[in-house]
């Protein structure tokens, strides 16, 4: 399994493999978070799971939006490709919404003081 970050394929980086503050201490730790074991992929949502593009937390980084792919994607990999530009645009619009409605609703709120 891989993941399709910004229209290339990372291998996941491993419990144990990782160069900051959450990397074990000990062969015998498991994941804080979600409970693998060294040398296994963290499970689904991970909160200490980072991002092999970027090495930020996974289920929070900047890259945008991820998709998991098998061997059996590989075949449909431009279309993947495809559907995760137009996702990721889509993402882009709806947090620029999302900005612009709180930005409104503070400056509402502080109008009220």
């Amino acid at each position: 399994m891989k993941y399709l970050i910004k229209g290339e394929l990372f291998d996941p980086i491993i419990f144990g493999k990782e160069e900051d503050c959450w990397a074990p201490e000990s062969e015998d730790e498991t994941c804080g978070d979600c409970g693998c074991h060294v040398g296994e992929q963290h499970l689904e949502y991970c909160d200490i799971e980072r991002c092999p593009r970027c090495g930020l937390q996974f289920i929070s980084c900047d890259c945008g939006v991820k998709y998991c792919v098998d061997e059996k994607d590989m075949k449909l990999l431009p279309l993947l490709i495809k559907q995760q530009v137009k996702d990721n645009i889509q993402l882009e619009k709806d947090i620029k919404e999302a900005l612009e409605k709180h930005r409104k609703r503070q400056h509402d709120e502080d109008s009220e003081m």
